[in-house]
């Protein structure tokens, strides 16, 4: 499929998303009864994931687990508005023998698309903390020839550290600073649990893989500063894509500002996505999001030459 086609694919999903409950259940009734059934009832009370297979809207089979990932399962892909414009970045962005760097993979959604769209002379490398999680990751791997997964924390020293795993309903949200989620009303009902991780550092991950991904993503919920301090080096020679989904002041955003004064040092400048995946320069990040009543938003960062 050329990359009009998923682009207008992405717009059905985008249609689908921000239309009615009703819209959505008519598409599909039987799945869409059987994914919030699952979710309101049997998840509710018994705390148990299920893993299912569903297609994304780029045409791969991808193992989920719910309730986590309903969206993809009814609708073949992501469905929040910065993440439908994340994908339509890709797809402007990549193409055929590209690279992307995946940190903070989840099961892979971003991983496999980017995989679809740079081919075999691409690699995509993905990590993931979080080992229930990264099981199903390393499924999705082996769907695809171009892709390598780790199941490792990116930070600013290797080594080992503490990581907060969450029950599946809010497993997105892993991470190495579980204090951000504890004035969260869920978050006494959904404890994560405490494990540790094997930790490693980007510099010394790049002059290993020799790697040069066109896109680096980010998504590590409060780990950002920490990342990007690894890769000093990479950044002072290399002008990669940055995407990093950054937070509200109200959700508290001071890793990401710090993580912005980082890559500001190396003349990575931010821009917001528009609704068909454009960069648009941006001045200050946490007055955009303020402004257009965001909680978060994938905002990418590039070098300015």
């Amino acid at each position: 499929m050329d990359k009009q086609g998923l682009l207008e694919r992405l717009e059905v999903m985008d249609s689908l998303a921000s239309g009615s409950k009703l819209k959505r259940a008519l598409m599909n009734p039987l799945k869409y009864a059987e994914a919030i059934f699952f979710r309101e009832f049997i998840y509710r009370f018994k705390k148990v994931e299920k893993e299912v297979v569903c297609n994304t809207f780029f045409d791969s089979q991808m193992n989920v687990l719910l309730p986590a990932s309903t969206d993809i399962f009814l609708l073949a892909g992501k469905s929040h508005i910065s993440e439908i414009k994340l994908a339509r970045f890709l797809i402007n962005n990549l193409s055929s023998g590209d690279d992307f760097l995946d940190i903070g993979a989840h099961y892979g959604y971003f991983s496999l698309l980017a995989s679809y769209l740079i081919g075999e002379k691409g690699k995509v490398v993905a990590f993931e903390a979080a080992p229930r999680t990264f099981k199903v990751l390393e499924k999705n791997k082996g769907r695809v020839s171009n892709m390598v997964v780790r199941n490792r924390a990116v930070s600013d020293k290797p080594g080992e550290l503490s990581f907060y795993e969450f029950p599946n309903l809010f497993s997105e949200f892993n991470t190495m600073n579980v204090e951000q989620f504890r004035e969260n009303d869920w978050f006494e009902k959904f404890p994560p649990k405490e494990i540790k991780v094997k930790s490693i550092v980007l510099d010394q991950f790049f002059e290993a893989e020799k790697l040069n991904p066109k896109v680096v993503k980010i998504d590590v919920e409060g780990a950002e500063f920490k990342v990007l301090s690894g890769a000093k080096k990479y950044l002072s020679q290399h002008s990669p894509y940055i995407v990093m989904e950054y937070l509200s002041p109200q959700r508290g955003n001071e890793e990401h500002i710090e993580a912005e004064r980082l890559l500001l040092e190396f003349n990575f400048h931010p821009h917001a996505l528009d609704a068909n995946g454009n960069i648009q320069p941006l001045g200050n990040v946490s007055e955009y999001l303020e402004k257009h009543q965001l909680e978060s938003d994938n905002i990418v960062f590039s070098k300015i030459q």
